[in-house]
């Protein structure tokens, strides 16, 4: 009784804190770093020690690591439940990708709908200078064109409209937005470092200010095409010739050294969708290592240009003012090595010779193998609503309000991120009417208070979290987890006891399965989830 009341106590006094804090002429500001395509344990920090990235380890090293936070399956989803902290059908981006079973249906608009508030539009009304580069990727399909981000909340912006492109700018139909103006790109600068040196630019028109700022980076790498950043070619050669068993097998060890794995998660063996690396032709073997050297020196010079971010806000003192929420988008992307390759709409032609791989006109993917090793001990990769395709890395870091060095085991959303940084900046969450617009509300739960030194469940136990993509379908309710895929039975899994996801118990604990079934059905059946006859691959 006496713990219960002095953790009760701690937990008031860090609220308000933050509330003085928010209140005061010095409101705290905000920076989201939104990475686009890693694996679960590229960081140092989650297990991945083979590629340094010192600047986003320390930033986790020193906050909270939220280790079983969730995004959507997908990109465009995963950006329209951040931006709106509700669900994507919700927001208008139930499937990513055109299908004809879609059209004119509630949720599937496939562009950010007016019927949700976004987050940096709550911001901007309450005076927040709001700013984001990056990838945009919920306005492509808007046939206004006007789902910009201008529109929906962003002072500035430097955005990619679609979901991905070249990284050094070929894909003719790509389009960019810069504070509101859409132009094709004209600039072939590496796309890291222009989307760095536009937030710079952003920041240091903003020093001086008075107004908090609200700032959003998020680059498309390593997003396939992989393609070297100016500089970094030889910086991995022979780091990855082991192969993709062996990759698997040192990020699992490294994961269970930093104690971001759960209690019952099992490490004998990867969780892979591809074969043996010792089955594959030398040749094969050859293009394999590359790509992954590759993918290596963007994830490393990712970190390098955050290290500038973090600079610039040092060299400014704002860092200590500053809230630094960090999250990849989905897991990471699988398939054939060649996969996604955007036919027609390149500049140029491809070429994926191994002695070419890595430069501008080349165009690969990291391939299923890595993506194994990187998602691994969970099941799956992007697209899929399996662990390995929705459980991403994230942390939360502060310079004084948060406990250094924290790791949180609960489940999360990405959907909690809005209603996090609302809370934080004491403000409250729109209802009703926004704007002169019926809004929906925000399913999200703050995450404050596991923020606190003795952190409380954010959860209930019999919360349910249902989630839809393309039907791709899962839904979380305490322990219990189901799961099903396009063509394919629901399944049920005990997430504290097979985080992993490899055993069943659909037959096993019928009540329970027949239950969680139909509280997901009556859930869809609100949000317009439409089931489809056969997978749809998302990039």
């Amino acid at each position: 009784m006496r713990q219960h009341f002095i953790s009760s106590l701690l937990f008031a006094l860090f609220t308000v804190a933050l509330h003085v804090q928010a209140q005061s002429d010095n409101r705290p500001n905000f920076l989201l770093i939104v990475t686009d395509d890693m694996g679960y344990t590229d960081l140092g920090a989650f297990g991945g020690y083979e590629i340094p990235t010192p600047n986003l380890d320390r930033l986790a090293w020193d906050g909270v690591r939220l280790t079983n936070f969730h995004a959507a399956p997908s990109c465009g989803p995963t950006r329209a439940m951040l931006m709106s902290g509700t669900g994507n059908h919700e927001a208008g981006l139930g499937s990513q990708l055109f299908n004809q079973l879609f059209v004119g249906e509630y949720g599937y608009e496939g562009f950010l709908q007016p019927r949700v508030a976004t987050m940096p539009e709550v911001l901007q009304e309450n005076g927040y200078n709001t700013m984001m580069s990056g990838k945009w990727h919920i306005g492509e399909r808007d046939p206004s064109g006007r789902t910009l981000p201008s529109v929906y909340g962003f002072s500035r912006d430097y955005t990619l409209l679609r979901g991905a492109d070249n990284h050094y700018g070929s894909i003719r139909d790509a389009t960019y937005s810069e504070d509101g103006r859409v132009h094709r790109l004209e600039d072939p600068t590496y796309s890291t470092i222009r989307y760095t040196d536009k937030l710079l630019g952003f920041l240091e028109d903003h020093d001086g200010s008075t107004d908090p700022f609200f700032a959003v980076y998020a680059p498309t790498a390593p997003h396939w095409p992989l393609q070297y950043p100016p500089g970094w070619e030889e910086r991995f050669t022979g780091a990855f010739d082991g192969g993709f068993d062996a990759l698997c097998n040192e990020r699992m060890a490294g994961a269970l050294n930093e104690n971001i794995l759960p209690a019952n998660a099992s490490t004998a063996s990867c969780n892979k969708e591809a074969g043996p690396w010792n089955t594959l032709p030398t040749q094969e073997q050859q293009s394999f290592i590359k790509a992954m050297e590759i993918y290596a020196a963007m994830v490393a010079h990712l970190d390098e240009d955050i290290g500038r971010i973090l600079e610039t806000l040092e060299q400014q003192g704002k860092m200590d003012n500053t809230w630094i929420i960090f999250m990849n988008d989905n897991g990471p992307q699988g398939g054939a090595l060649d996969a996604r390759l955007i036919g027609g709409r390149e500049t140029s032609p491809i070429n994926n010779s191994l002695t070419n791989l890595g430069k501008p006109d080349s165009w690969a993917s990291v391939g299923q193998g890595w993506a194994d090793a990187s998602s691994s001990p969970y099941r799956n990769t992007k697209s899929s609503p399996y662990e390995g395709g929705m459980r991403v890395p994230a942390f939360i870091w502060h310079g004084s309000a948060v406990t250094s060095g924290s790791i949180d085991h609960q489940f999360l959303t990405l959907m909690d991120i809005m209603p996090t940084v609302l809370d934080i900046a004491d403000i409250d969450p729109p209802q009703g009417n926004f704007k002169g617009r019926d809004i929906l509300p925000i399913r999200g739960k703050s995450m404050v208070p596991l923020l606190a030194s003795a952190p409380a469940r954010i959860h209930d136990a019999d919360e349910a979290i249902a989630l839809d993509h393309s039907g791709n379908r899962m839904m979380v309710k305490g322990d219990w987890k189901i799961v099903q895929r396009p063509q394919q039975g629901w399944q049920l899994f005990n997430m504290i006891e097979d985080p992993m996801e490899s055993h069943d118990l659909a037959s096993q604990r019928t009540n329970l399965f027949s239950d969680m079934v139909a509280e997901f059905s009556g859930f869809a059946a609100t949000r317009n989830y439409i089931e489809v006859s056969t997978a749809i691959n998302q990039p």
